[in-house]
């Protein structure tokens, strides 16, 4: 059967993958066009505009008469049959990359597509039969992103390009540039997930006016946004909408500023030591000019009260914009395939010159200092901890966004002086690691007094700040993890292979802080909070003491996979507390501060996270070990995004 089709025996004649090419480029441009016309059927609110699925109104949909096409039945019908047409290109294109190339990899990525794309199928009809869910239209569209994105990987790893040598001076592209490509389409793609979710609440005209928002520059959520928005969609005729739609289209916006930075930043590197060079230079330019299509065009969604053409042209600029990105990403990966160097990209480079005199350096050199990474994580957490603390005492986090305000800005402070201080107090053993022999300390970039006195400053202004401004259980909260961090975890590192335990401690008090800063009690919730993070950092850290156990070993450090060879405690230890992190996690639906979606979201993930501890428990080596570090540093980011959703869902 399938050697009859035409294309098929064309391929077959000839020698090399000419037709097999071009029918991947064009399968992903089929791809983009189904893109708009999905964009289509939500901007004119016709999801259920056809009620059954897979039939249309009980007939069979390629026969459905073109007579009956009218109104939202044209865009939904229309979108169907396209959808089936993509399905089948991929189909095809799945069994032509199995038959005719002899790479096994690329064969995966056909199936793999396939496999996408009938759950893409699956995904659209349940959003019919469950009527315009969230979670499923969110998932829907997102897959439908990462989708063009597979089709585009393909036509590449099939194109000449992949398979010629690249021009022999690109090889002077230096790794930072790289990085920055690969995090613009990160921050990209993000963007995309922020606009499904705007757009599925019905949170794109939460805020009615552009560039401006409520007619300032910066504003949060509060009563008097939310009293003006809906007095100004009441005179349009719309429905009012909530603050945490108002939330959800501010943060659209907030991180497309982010997206503009990312890109700026990239198009200065690339202009200032590559700009003859038209591998780079031609797609930065194209991304940019296609950013700034879309923010023109974000600002006619507003003034326009959402035009649905112009709303679809928004989330297909977005595709484009992300293909472009990620066309980038491919493009620039593949310099580094030939040489088998692709994860040199994600490894620090070395520091070769031990005197800074450029203030910017010196900047940078004290932003490093302070741990951002470990920041990040420490507000984040802290965030959580107030807006559940708060969802507990039914108070909105914007009735007094400064509040919220005062209480990130000094837990940012404690937990920098925090970083800071264990830099200077560890620096001698720093020095002898081969992973922390770059920091600044001991490097030379600077000086260890210099960092003490800065670790002090920082760290007694964070909890006087909390005590003014905060209260002063948040202050008391900060101290204590200053002083288990500091003078109790520290110095145990060399002492006893409990160390890890109760490191964990000051680790998992972030969000207990926020809690008790948000409701002024230490109640349930609160330590159920605690004990996420706690038990999530066992696995983590033993994962990272065994990868660096012979630095550690010869340092002197007592880590329990540093020290026990069978790894019996660890794996037991490691098992046990992966799930109790399920059980903690399950426990936030018990007590009412998470839905029936956040509780089998965690489960799910949980079961995951427990999964990969179970596989390294079964024989430690540097792939489990690799694979269980992983996936405890991407839990907590999709625990987080479970939760955004599940409370998207009240």
């Amino acid at each position: 059967m399938v050697f009859s089709f035409p294309i098929l025996q064309i391929i077959i004649k000839t020698n090399n993958h000419k037709w097999l090419r071009r029918y991947s480029k064009f399968t992903a441009i089929s791809t983009l066009f189904l893109i708009f016309f999905g964009g289509l059927v939500t901007s004119t609110d016709s999801g259920l505009s056809v009620p059954d699925w897979p039939n249309t109104y009980g007939e069979f949909m390629f026969t459905f008469p073109f007579s009956k096409w009218v109104g939202g039945i044209f865009y939904e019908h229309l979108h169907r049959l396209i959808a089936s047409f993509v399905g089948f290109l991929t189909l095809l294109l799945s069994i032509f990359i199995w038959m005719y190339d002899q790479r096994k990899w690329i064969h995966k990525l056909g199936w793999i597509a396939l496999t996408a794309v009938i759950v893409q199928g699956l995904l659209g009809g349940l959003t019919v039969i469950f009527y315009l869910p969230t979670i499923i239209s969110m998932t829907h569209g997102i897959l439908a992103q990462s989708f063009f994105c597979l089709t585009i990987a393909i036509a590449f790893f099939l194109s000449k390009e992949w398979t010629n040598p690249s021009p022999s001076d690109l090889n002077l592209i230096d790794k930072s540039i790289v990085r920055w490509i690969l995090f613009l389409t990160g921050v990209i793609y993000l963007q995309l997930i922020f606009g499904a979710l705007m757009r599925h609440t019905g949170s794109g005209l939460a805020v009615l006016d552009f560039p401006l928002s409520n007619g300032q520059i910066f504003t949060l959520p509060n009563d008097d946004i939310l009293y003006n928005v809906n007095e100004g969609r009441f005179n349009l005729g719309l429905d009012s909408v909530t603050l945490n739609q108002i939330f959800f289209h501010l943060i659209h916006r907030f991180w497309a500023l982010i997206v503009v930075a990312v890109s700026m930043v990239l198009t200065v590197k690339i202009l200032r030591f590559h700009r003859k060079n038209d591998y780079l230079i031609i797609p930065i330019l194209l991304i940019n000019l296609l950013l700034f299509t879309q923010i023109l065009l974000a600002a006619f969604v507003i003034w326009t009260t959402r035009n649905p053409i112009i709303t679809t042209l928004h989330v297909w600029t977005g595709a484009l914009l992300l293909g472009s990105s990620f066309f980038l990403s491919l493009r620039s990966i593949k310099l580094f395939i030939p040489l088998k160097s692709f994860w040199c990209l994600f490894e620090k480079e070395p520091v070769t010159v031990m005197k800074i005199d450029s203030p910017l350096s010196h900047i940078s050199s004290f932003w490093e200092l302070s741990k951002p990474r470990i920041i990040w994580l420490v507000l984040v957490a802290t965030f959580i901890g107030f807006y559940l603390g708060s969802d507990w005492i039914e108070k909105s986090i914007f009735e007094d966004p400064l509040f919220l305000l005062h209480t990130i800005l000094g837990t940012t402070f404690v937990a920098a002086g925090a970083g800071v201080l264990n830099q200077y107090l560890e620096r001698d053993l720093d020095k002898q690691m081969r992973r922390t022999s770059n920091r600044p300390i001991p490097s030379g970039r600077i000086k260890p007094s210099i960092a003490r006195k800065f670790g002090i400053f920082i760290s007694s202004l964070g909890l006087i700040y909390l005590l003014a401004a905060v209260s002063f259980s948040a202050a008391f909260i900060g101290f204590t993890t200053l002083f288990l961090y500091l003078i109790v975890y520290t110095p145990l590192k060399r002492q006893t292979t409990w160390n890890t335990f109760v490191g964990a401690i000051p680790g998992a008090l972030p969000p207990l802080g926020g809690w008790l800063a948000a409701t002024g009690d230490l109640e349930i919730g609160g330590w159920v909070l605690f004990g996420i993070l706690f038990f999530w950092q066992i696995p983590h850290f033993f994962a990272i003491a065994w990868l660096y156990r012979k630095d550690y070993r010869r340092l002197g450090f007592q880590m329990l996979p540093v020290l026990e060879g069978k790894m019996s405690k660890v794996s037991i230890f490691s098992v046990s507390f992966s799930f109790c992190l399920i059980v903690c996690t399950s426990t936030l639906t018990l007590i009412d501060l998470a839905g029936e979606f956040f509780f089998w979201g965690s489960i799910f993930l949980g079961l995951g996270f427990l999964a990969i501890t179970i596989d390294a428990a079964r024989g430690w080596n540097k792939t489990r070990a690799k694979r269980l570090l992983f996936g405890s540093i991407i839990y907590l980011p999709l625990l987080l995004f479970i939760m955004i959703i599940d409370k998207s869902l009240i």
